[in-house]
């Protein structure tokens, strides 16, 4: 369940800030279903939810493709896909 994953994410965040410790890792998710199913919907939804408990700093979502993420010649992959990181970085980068 979705919200279960979120109160255990936030139990062990506020955790984390009571002890002094550092922030656990917010990790990955993965969306799965066919095409017009919702996952980017839910990806925007998470976005906003994340941001207001507190656990990224903005409720961004930069949505890209595989595609997008992939360079013309060898070695220009890593720079694009380094760069779409950074414009996320805070928020939710959510790959199509």
């Amino acid at each position: 369940n979705v919200m279960d994953e979120l109160r255990k994410l936030k139990s062990q965040f506020d955790l984390a800030e009571e002890e002094g410790e550092e922030r656990p890792n917010l990790g990955h998710f993965v969306f799965t279903g066919a095409p017009g199913t919702g996952k980017t919907t839910v990806a925007r939804c998470l976005g906003k939810i994340l941001h207001r408990c507190g656990l990224i700093a903005r409720p961004d979502v930069l949505e890209t493709t595989g595609l997008k993420l992939t360079g013309e010649y060898v070695g220009s992959t890593k720079k694009i896909v380094e760069e779409h990181l950074d414009k996320a970085k805070g928020g939710v980068l959510f790959i199509d």
